[in-house]
């Protein structure tokens, strides 16, 4: 008989599965015809199970940097994802052959919300190559963005000092050239290829002289002079650049490649490629099927020995229940009645015990209620019933 039993029990992994599937072993053992499809139910939570923890390991991949850290929270939150599944199973209740429908289509929102949320995570790891293209192209118009807003914030600033440094270089270009051109005037005027003709130091060729060391004297003058301010004002130039290189970098480094990062760039994807968009979806629908496929496979699967054999143990039980209730409440009453019994009858003893002591002191009171003047019966009758009731009155 052992023997048969060892042979027929369930393995670990079955009763595994069944744990998965919410089922009570004891009673699923008893049927014969149930234990496959239990099976199936729990392989379906335990797919669940696994794509969860999946979904939830890639989600925190993208914002934690530890993998034990990641390991953790994914084996965790996966948990409270099958927990949920198996709540989900375990609360079906069929009445008459037919299941309740608010119950149930709470059930069906429930599981379709957090499918719908664990399949982001799992579309975001398949597409993750094109994500990752997208993210750079992203980046980068972005940074092309934010570089625009700076060029229109510095835009005043970098004009004057671009102004400032135009009208500079101008005012020394056209001193230069008016130098040289008082250079030249002298020099034709001494090789004799002036207005004058003659060859040497003329007057005419002295008087151009003058003009020309005055103009380079005055040339290097202002050159003396822009020298400082021109450096001046490419130094603030070259601090206006640097400090929009620095918010640069800054804000480079804010553009990461974090889950809501990634979510922008498969929205993004799908906006520019309606076959991503098109592909993207049955994805989340299938995901989606995944994570509510053991709630449709218990409401698919038709109602069996199983269920017919926990229904009786359950109105067994509340039977059973039932009836200790009415029992102790029997035993109770019962006690009550004998206690009172009990009691009536040691009161009756006591008072026949004590009757002649009573009646000396109840005929003592008397004979002093009758001695006082101005005596009133009710202070007699309140002495009475201290005497017998004592302090309960």
């Amino acid at each position: 008989m052992k023997r048969e039993e060892a042979a027929t029990a369930p393995d670990g992994m079955t009763r595994f599965l069944w744990w998965l599937a919410a089922a009570d072993v004891e009673v699923l053992k008893e049927c014969s015809t149930e234990k496959e499809r239990y099976r199936i139910v729990g392989i379906s939570v335990m797919v669940t199970w696994m794509f969860a923890t999946l979904a939830w390991g890639y989600f925190f991949s993208t914002i934690v940097n530890d993998d034990m850290a990641v390991a953790g929270l994914a084996l965790f939150f996966g948990f409270a994802i099958l927990s949920i599944d198996r709540t989900l199973i375990a609360a079906m209740s069929r009445t008459n052959g037919g299941v309740k429908i608010m119950p149930l289509i709470f059930r069906l929102l429930l599981a379709l919300t957090i499918g719908l949320f664990i399949s982001q995570p799992i579309v975001l790891m398949l597409f993750k190559k094109d994500i990752n293209a997208q993210l750079e192209l992203s980046k980068q118009t972005k940074l092309d963005a934010y570089r625009e807003q700076l060029v229109k914030l510095n835009a005043g600033q970098m004009a004057t000092v671009q102004q400032a440094m135009d009208e500079g270089k101008v005012q020394l270009t056209q001193k230069t050239a008016e130098t040289k051109a008082y250079r030249d005037a002298y020099i034709h005027e001494t090789d004799g290829t002036g207005g004058s003709g003659r060859i040497g130091e003329s007057d005419i060729a002295r008087v151009k002289k003058m003009a020309y060391l005055k103009s380079e004297e005055e040339l290097e003058v202002l050159q003396h002079s822009w020298e400082p301010r021109q450096h001046q004002l490419e130094a603030q130039l070259a601090h206006m650049h640097s400090t929009d290189s620095v918010k640069e970098t800054i804000y480079l480094g804010t553009l990461t490649n974090g889950f809501l990062a990634q979510v922008e760039a498969l929205q993004e994807l799908t906006e520019q490629h309606p076959p991503v968009k098109q592909r993207y979806r049955l994805i989340v629908f299938i995901i989606t099927l995944i994570e509510v496929m053991p709630l449709l496979s218990k409401i698919l699967m038709p109602k069996g020995e199983y269920e017919e054999k926990l229904v009786a143990a359950t109105a067994r039980g509340i039977t059973a229940a039932q009836l200790a209730t009415g029992a102790e409440k029997e035993l109770l009453q019962h006690y009550q009645e004998a206690a009172m019994a009990a009691d009536k009858e040691m009161v009756d003893h006591v008072f026949n015990a004590t009757q002649d002591i009573r009646r000396e002191q109840a005929a003592a009171m008397v004979k002093e209620w009758r001695q006082r003047e101005n005596g009133q019966y009710q202070d007699l009758w309140q002495q009475v019933k201290r005497l017998l009731l004592g302090k309960i009155l």
